[in-house]
């Protein structure tokens, strides 16, 4: 067991005493196939594709073929699930040339969607304006000229249940980019430990149906999971039970004072100092959730260090920034799996999150405890 040291008020909470998980050979022998070396090549091959935003059209079917292709080469019939996004507008840099501070102004337009990127991407955008010799002064956001609407799809595919088929449980990760950035851990290793939980679990027989979905424009207001939550809610033949969401999980490190924390209140909430751990977060209603994945890590995984925030997560706006929120707000259980991106490392949301930039050992055994997880999940 490598749960990570809590006060004591917080255990009190959070924990449940004694595990809900006893070992099964043919779930550890499942887990055990979880291939560190396809877990790269994933990676690398939507860092081959390059940032892959809302807007760009062709790097958005380029991804979405590959992941039809690679899920159907394991035998899953693999369906799009379209919704429109809107327009991604234009993000307008007013520059002038470094050279000549006396210039007049004039316009870069820029990718729309940088202004949904946060401040971590715009700025990586001026630097890069800045090292091609443009001083920025300032930036503006117009509506696009009139157009017909983004379109774009989640991407989903099922292992059927064979006792109880009509009761669904999700994992699932987002597959674009913020503008300019390859999007590594943000999301590549999400995609590709789901994309590896498919693989091992293609030929299970789970009793429930096991769905896996990977989302679109989650960098965009979360557009994706809000359509996909939509649609779960009208679908009425059957019940969705909840999401595991990985969302950065390929980043650790054993560095001290490697991590940083959005709050730490002794007594409260302590995030460890150094970033080799997995979060585990979720709000109050998904507790039993994230107990399964501790507990599941625990017995499959014991080696993967985890911080459990599995009910306290949904008090922080800091924990709400992913798919699983959308989740929350419709009253469905999630958990958010992540590495705490920008708390641990200085490439969220910028050109250097490359796929040689991960720790694939930790990827791997994130994944090995998300397949356990679901496995044991779709039991109960």
């Amino acid at each position: 067991m490598r749960r990570l040291p809590f006060p004591v008020p917080v255990l009190l909470v959070v924990s449940t005493g004694c595990s809900s998980v006893v070992h099964r050979p043919e779930v550890a022998a499942l887990v055990a196939q979880v291939d560190e070396g396809r877990l790269r090549e994933h990676v690398e091959a939507l860092g081959r594709i390059g940032p892959r935003p809302r807007g760009e059209e062709a790097a958005t079917r380029e991804t979405v073929a590959y992941l039809t292709r690679t899920l159907s080469a394991m035998g899953y019939r693999v369906r799009e699930e379209p919704f429109e996004t809107g327009s991604a507008g234009m993000f307008v840099a007013q520059v002038r040339p470094s050279a000549d501070p006396n210039a007049a102004a004039q316009e870069r337009v820029l990718p729309g969607d940088l202004a949904n990127a946060g401040p971590l991407a715009i700025g990586a955008a001026t630097a890069r304006m800045k090292a091609e010799g443009w001083d920025v002064i300032g930036y503006t956001l117009r509506a696009a000229p009139k157009g017909p609407a983004v379109v774009v799809p989640n991407v989903l595919a099922e292992r059927t249940g064979t006792l109880e088929p009509q009761r669904v449980i999700e994992i699932g990760a987002h597959y674009d980019t913020v503008p300019y950035s390859p999007g590594a851990d943000d999301n590549s290793s999400g995609v590709a430990a789901v994309l590896e939980v498919a693989r091992v679990l293609a030929d299970s027989r789970p009793r429930k149906t096991i769905r896996f979905c990977f989302f679109g424009s989650e960098e965009v207001r979360l557009l994706g999971s809000a359509a996909h939550v939509e649609a779960i809610r009208r679908e009425g033949s059957r019940v969705v039970e909840g999401l595991l969401n990985l969302d950065g999980v390929g980043v650790a490190t054993d560095a001290p004072d490697s991590q940083q924390a959005p709050i730490r209140i002794p007594l409260i909430t302590w995030l460890p100092s150094t970033g080799n751990f997995i979060a585990v977060v979720g709000n109050g209603s998904s507790g039993w959730l994230g107990n399964l994945f501790e507990d599941a890590a625990d017995v499959y995984v014991p080696e993967l260090p985890y911080y459990s925030a599995n009910r306290l997560g949904g008090m922080l706006e800091v924990s709400r920034h992913s798919d699983h929120a959308k989740y929350w707000d419709a009253g469905y259980p999630a958990i958010l799996l992540s590495d705490t991106s920008a708390m641990r490392h200085d490439r969220y949301h910028q050109p250097s999150d490359t796929p040689g930039t991960l720790n694939y050992t930790f990827l791997r055994q994130v994944a090995q405890a998300a397949a356990a997880t679901m496995l044991e999940w779709a039991e109960r």
